[in-house]
């Protein structure tokens, strides 16, 4: 592992568990076995450190989490992006918390959480477009407060499961598997080899 590397990574787990103010250059570099001078030759500041390692996440988090342009199977398809985004979150929660308590005095860091919900909404949306373009779920489905459902409960189950467990009587485990067949039978989707939602209604139509 290179120097860079080590910093961002020291970065991440020293933020998580400080925050802001707590995540001195000091305890960064100690955590990363190299000095201050280092750091700051790579990063020019702790501010450029932090932003890019918690960045540097949610990239990587996009790009292994991707949607498929053409939905085959969205049972599959969906459960495998939620349980990625679910895992994502509740590994990185004390990470999340730190940005969202240090948005109002380190703006920068407000920028986090919005491109971790950005990435999660904007993705999820453009799929169930394809999704529903494709007539594989209620026609009428309003994409936009549906994508804001699923990536809500994500979300909220990941951050605050260890705050109010009593919210989450299932388990963590199970949490994606659940939420995902609630969500597809709430936007109706259809069974492998139905025929598809804009055919079925028009079929409802032609024999009324």
């Amino acid at each position: 592992m290179d120097v860079r590397e080590q910093l961002l990574e020291a970065a991440v787990k020293v933020f998580a568990i400080a925050g802001f103010r707590g995540a001195t250059t000091r305890r960064i570099a100690q955590e990363a076995g190299v000095n201050e001078v280092t750091l700051f030759r790579q990063f020019g500041s702790k501010e450029g450190l932090i932003l890019e390692a918690v960045l540097r996440s949610v990239a990587r988090l996009r790009d292994e989490s991707m949607l498929p342009q053409v939905p085959v199977d969205p049972a599959a398809e969906l459960l495998d992006w939620t349980t990625r985004h679910f895992e994502f979150v509740l590994r990185n929660n004390r990470l999340i918390k730190a940005a969202m308590a240090d948005a109002q005095s380190h703006p920068d860091m407000a920028c986090i959480g919005d491109r971790i919900g950005t990435s999660i909404e904007l993705t999820l949306r453009a799929y169930l477009e394809r999704l529903r373009d494709a007539g594989r779920c209620a026609p009428d489905v309003d994409v936009a407060v549906a994508s804001s459902v699923l990536s809500g409960v994500v979300f909220a189950d990941a951050m605050g499961r260890e705050v109010h467990p009593q919210c989450y009587p299932y388990p963590a485990e199970e949490a994606p598997q659940r939420y995902v067949a609630f969500f597809l039978r709430a936007i109706g989707v259809r069974a492998p080899g139905a025929p598809d939602a804009v055919s079925a209604s028009q079929a409802v139509s032609h024999h009324a």
